[in-house]
């Protein structure tokens, strides 16, 4: 197998165990339903990853990589051209987008784990996805550290509410108690 080929075949892995991690996390799972669930074999996981902890630290990078991908989407154009609300209203589009659930669920997952992980693929997750997400709702917002730390902490409690509860309206209206209370210039 070429350079090449290794480099396409472990990018095809890795979207196939975010797939498999979003709709069924990776706190429990052993490598060998795991290779079997993404097509392949533990060894070839091993191969690729170097461990079971190496494989779930580069799918926590690969998920964040392509959160922050989606939210740049997802604020897109309201970046240059909408308003405050409007582009936190986008990014809770995506957010609250049932599509999406799967995947906040498995950020989330990862998130809690982080919080007590020590040395293990866990580790520094939770604060690695703060210090990336910070600087897109910093300027989606034109706003400050301590606002934008607000918003992000604020949007995360309505997701774990939306998930946890599954009612839709009485979170949608606590988002837009959020955007009513933000000012509409920053400060």
């Amino acid at each position: 197998m070429t350079r090449t080929d290794e480099s396409r075949r472990r990018r095809e892995l890795l979207s196939k165990l975010l797939e498999y991690s979003a709709d069924h996390g990776l706190s429990e799972v052993s490598l060998r339903p795991l290779a079997a669930a993404v097509g392949s074999s533990p060894r070839m996981l091993l191969y690729f990853f170097g461990s079971k902890e190496g494989l779930v630290r580069e799918v926590h990078r690969h998920a964040r990589e392509a959160q922050l991908a989606l939210l740049a989407d997802a604020l897109g154009d309201r970046l240059a051209t909408g308003s405050r609300a409007d582009a936190l209203r986008a990014l809770w589009e995506w957010l609250s987008d049932p599509a999406h659930h799967n995947v906040v669920r498995f950020f989330f997952e990862s998130y809690a784990r982080s919080l007590h992980a020590r040395e293990d693929a866990w580790e520094g997750f939770g604060e690695a996805s703060v210090r990336e997400w910070l600087p897109h709702i910093r300027r989606a917002l034109g706003s400050s550290d301590a606002e934008a730390t607000l918003v992000l902490a604020a949007l995360r409690g309505l997701m774990l509410d939306l998930l946890a509860t599954g009612d839709t309206e009485r979170v949608r209206a606590g988002f837009e108690s959020l955007v009513a209370g933000l000012p509409v210039e920053p400060a």
